[in-house]
């Protein structure tokens, strides 16, 4: 069975998109013997290297640590449910903590108060982002058991199979991104029954608009990857909705298609096909549960993190600094900022937008801005990519066979490059590339497990996804004209753009 973490020679590897430099300190330095005991885990992952939109590890550690997650689930020893328990408590307190975090009034705060709601955010923030690796590893083995117990049910050859595959590990509950999308549908449907004219909305639309912001704007923000959504980006997903139904497609079907009802009625015609004895229902139920946590934490960060992130405009502001860079600093950065330390200047700036490395040894994190540091570092963290035109991965949400332009898109930055009919090509998806997805004609990652992000969203919007092609964003470039088969996983390079 494959794993998002991939093997390459000693190293494990991981596709690792550029986040903000202020989350990625926060994010290596939660691995340590303290957060990891509380998560129950042993093999703590305390040294890392982060290059080119990459993660590696050696090799020998991950596989200790992966070995133990792994063997919980074989020996079936409780560890995964107090693990589920634990890690959902805290989604929840995380995702409260959010909510409260954007009603404070941070001018009226003083520098102490600040300097505390930033420790203790970042310590909720360290005991969640501990575990979060073992997601991984528990995708590995519910995905390969799953296989392995349907074969006793029906032929891997059957037409079906894939896809029970995929319904045994959807959600068991519904997704707040998956709920974003039917919020707005039905926004959508009220505004057509009325015939409403989206370029002069009433007063009372607009209401309806900004209510579905207060709730759901922090998606689309991602961890500081961009903007949270605005009252414009609500308005063209909208007009792109009635755009859809002005070309034929029926509503109640995408209105279908987005609703749980649909994910309960595959669920209930695979449990009927197959009659699931106790012990595969266990595991089902296993394995919907982890998809369900292993999405909601990813929401309950985001939501954490918007609403923290007045709390750090407001120390950009004490600092006379640039907002819209304040999480391109360090932690320690941060925390001196409100000590009256200079924060990093222009030059310093300039340097960690166009690229950065971390190495990150027994979880201190060293920050590598210097080009010539980093071509160092290139020469000891590659990845070799063979030149081939046809690439294979595995299939997370089934369809046809679909052709259509390459986006590549490494980072959130580039997913405005995605225009409708085209092919979203990306190491993995967040619930903040939600917009591109709706889109995309069909979704191609490097990464992923059946209860990734790209994996379930692909499969609540109806948009044919290949994972797990490892490479994929290095071989395809952008605009080459591909092929993606959502049956058999294959993609193939038709024609090369012409750069």
């Amino acid at each position: 069975m494959s794993s998002a973490v991939m093997h390459s020679g000693k190293w494990r590897i991981k596709p690792s998109s550029q986040l903000p430099i202020f989350i990625r300190f926060m994010i290596n330095s939660s691995f340590n013997k303290e957060a990891a005991n509380k998560a129950e885990i042993n093999t703590v992952l305390c040294n890392r290297t982060f290059l080119n939109h990459m993660m590696y590890w050696k090799a020998a550690e991950y596989n200790r640590f992966e070995k133990e997650i792994i063997d919980h689930l074989k020996k079936d020893d409780g560890w995964f449910e107090r693990y589920c328990r634990r890690e959902l408590k805290e989604c929840e307190f995380l995702y409260g903590k959010g909510l409260k975090l954007k009603k404070i009034d941070w001018r009226k705060k003083s520098d102490a108060e600040l300097k505390k709601y930033l420790t203790d955010i970042l310590d909720k923030y360290r005991s969640l982002a501990c575990a979060w690796y073992a997601q991984y590893p528990l995708d590995e083995y519910f995905e390969g058991a799953i296989e392995k117990k349907l074969m006793e049910y029906i032929s891997s050859g059957d037409s079906d199979f894939r896809k029970l595959v995929l319904v045994f590990t959807d959600p068991e509950k519904a997704t707040e991104v998956s709920q974003e999308r039917m919020a707005l549908l039905k926004i959508a449907e009220v505004f057509l029954k009325k015939g409403e004219a989206l370029n002069k909305l009433s007063d009372k639309s607009k209401s309806a608009i900004e209510k579905h912001l207060n709730r759901y704007a922090y998606i689309n923000r991602g961890l500081a990857t961009s903007k949270p959504y605005s009252f414009e980006d609500i308005l063209k997903r909208l007009k792109e909705i009635k755009k859809q139904i002005d070309g034929g497609v029926k509503f109640k079907d995408t209105l279908y298609s987005a609703s749980e009802k649909k994910v309960e009625d595959e669920y209930k015609s695979a449990l009927k096909k197959i009659k699931p004895k106790a012990d595969f229902l266990k595991l089902i139920k296993k394995a919907k549960h982890h998809s369900y946590l292993r999405n909601r934490r990813v929401e309950a960060f985001f939501n954490a993190d918007f609403g923290a992130s007045f709390l750090y405009f407001e120390i950009a502001r004490r600092a006379n600094f640039n907002p819209d860079e304040i999480m391109e600093i360090t932690d320690e950065e941060m925390f001196g900022a409100l000590e009256g330390k200079a924060l990093p200047d222009k030059k310093e700036m300039a340097l960690r937008h166009k690229d950065y490395a971390m190495i990150v040894r027994n979880s201190k994190t060293k920050l590598i801005t210097d080009p010539e540091e980093i071509k160092e570092l290139e020469k000891i963290y590659f990845v070799d990519t063979v030149k081939v035109e046809e690439i294979k991965g595995r299939v997370a949400c089934m369809g046809g066979i679909i052709r259509g332009k390459a986006k590549v898109c490494l980072d959130k930055k580039d997913i405005s490059k995605v225009k409708k009919g085209d092919i979203l090509v990306a190491q993995f998806t967040t619930p903040d590339f939600v917009v591109a997805m709706e889109k995309a004609v069909a979704i191609v990652a490097d990464q992923g497990g059946l209860s990734s992000h790209a994996a379930i969203v692909s499969r609540e919007l109806g948009v044919p996804c290949v994972m797990d092609t490892k490479n994929g964003t290095r071989i395809i470039h952008d605009n080459d004209l591909i092929e993606v088969n959502a049956k058999t996983g294959v993609i193939k390079i038709i024609k090369r753009a012409i750069n």
